[in-house]
């Protein structure tokens, strides 16, 4: 009997990615297995073959009824959007375990399968600012001198996003921000005060930031019937969050994990801008553990509503800083909404909105980046200011 075994995060694809619990998505899992006879073909064409039919049969166990044609795998990761529509959706896939027995190759696969939102949301799309995700501990850079690691993840953040249909405007902008500590959680009140301070400078609601916590090496040992195998592997840990700055509330706060060997040598420097480098094990788990991330910001986005803020003001018109790309249409209607901020007792301040019902506009024209509003009711220019918010009325 022949048992050829496979590590479970080789020639991932994009449906493929690390499975990451988040506590701010809902997330339903289903394992699914397939069979498929080698018969002297091509190993990897075997193996796609086996992973799709094993994610269809996970699939049918929900109600999902797909076959193996109907699933897409991308060796770049970059079509991860993929989604089968029935009464949930595909979010990703772990192979839990791989191995030709007899000649037949086994798969295994747990499959991420989401409901369809039920949440109410406006028909606008998102515009999400992102910084820099540095490496928290420069020091475990060294070994391959992958020093630039984190410039790197952030434009695969960065590529993801702007391949998402729901995100309208991804800004990477070069700045980073690290807790005061190593050691420490950064607390929510820095989060807070360092995304309203983003959202102020930059004009966007939502605030994506965080770091890459942990890069360090580890050997991992197997145990043989001679000698054992040890393998030296890599983590890589990141820390987001995903902040509501208009309506001061984290949206996400999550850690994705993944790990995988060190495929090169202890002296050799390591390019982060060759693709020979993400084609490693590594630079998948990297690219997967993204990927992950990705698809929770994204389904978290989702359910958010979509506020403009007043850039512009006079005594006829605001303008406000969503636009065409955001979906805005003229003839569209908003409302006014407050921001006030409000002090607590311990010191802090805390952002209160009041909806404005009364106050009511109607979009008379719009441009990529902007809109203009006007009201019939003139006291509206009076109770507006700069930095107010408006949110669209039903149907919008």
């Amino acid at each position: 009997m022949m048992t050829l075994r496979f590590s479970p995060f080789i020639y991932l694809f994009g449906l493929i990615a690390c499975a990451m619990f988040s506590p701010y998505t809902s997330a339903v899992w289903y394992q699914g297995n397939a069979q498929l006879a080698v018969n002297g073909a091509d190993l990897n064409a075997i193996r796609v073959a086996a992973i799709k039919n094993a994610i269809a049969d996970a699939s049918f166990q929900h109600g999902i009824m797909i076959t193996a044609k109907d699933i897409s795998l991308d060796g770049l990761l970059q079509s991860s959007k993929t989604e089968l529509r029935s009464e949930g959706k595909i979010r990703r896939v772990e192979i839990l375990s791989e191995e030709v027995i007899e000649d037949v190759l086994h798969v295994f696969v747990k499959v991420d399968i989401e409901p369809l939102f039920d949440c109410s949301h406006d028909n606008y799309m998102r515009a999400l600012l992102v910084t820099q995700l540095p490496v928290l501990k420069p020091t475990q850079a060294s070994h391959g001198a992958i020093f630039d690691l984190g410039p790197q993840v952030s434009r695969r953040v960065e590529q993801q996003l702007l391949s998402d249909e729901l995100v309208a405007k991804v800004q990477l902008i070069n700045q980073i921000f690290t807790p005061k500590s190593v050691l420490q959680e950064p607390t929510f009140n820095y989060i807070s005060d360092t995304a309203r301070y983003l959202a102020n400078q930059y004009h966007s609601q939502f605030v994506l930031f965080g770091y890459i916590r942990d890069i360090s090496l580890f050997e991992q040992t197997t145990k043989g019937l001679i000698d054992d195998d040890v393998a030296l592997r890599r983590n890589f840990t990141l820390q987001l969050h995903l902040f509501d700055a208009f309506n001061n509330k984290m949206l996400l706060s999550n850690s994705y994990h993944g790990e995988a060997d060190w495929d090169f040598k202890t002296t050799y420097p390591v390019d982060t801008y060759n693709s020979l480098f993400w084609r490693s094990s590594y630079g998948r788990v990297i690219l997967n553990t993204v990927n992950s991330a990705v698809i929770d910001i994204s389904n978290t986005l989702t359910c958010q509503k979509t506020l403009g803020q007043i850039i512009h003001k006079n005594n006829q018109h605001i303008t406000i800083n969503i636009g065409s790309e955001m979906g805005v249409a003229e003839g569209d209607r908003f409302q006014l909404i407050k921001s006030e901020s409000v002090p607590a007792q311990n010191g802090d301040m805390f952002n209160m909105l009041t909806s404005e019902k009364e106050h009511e506009l109607t979009v008379t024209s719009v441009d990529a980046q902007t809109a203009t509003l006007t009201s019939s009711n003139a006291s509206l220019f009076d109770n507006s200011h700069l930095f107010d918010l408006v949110s669209p009325l039903a149907g919008y």
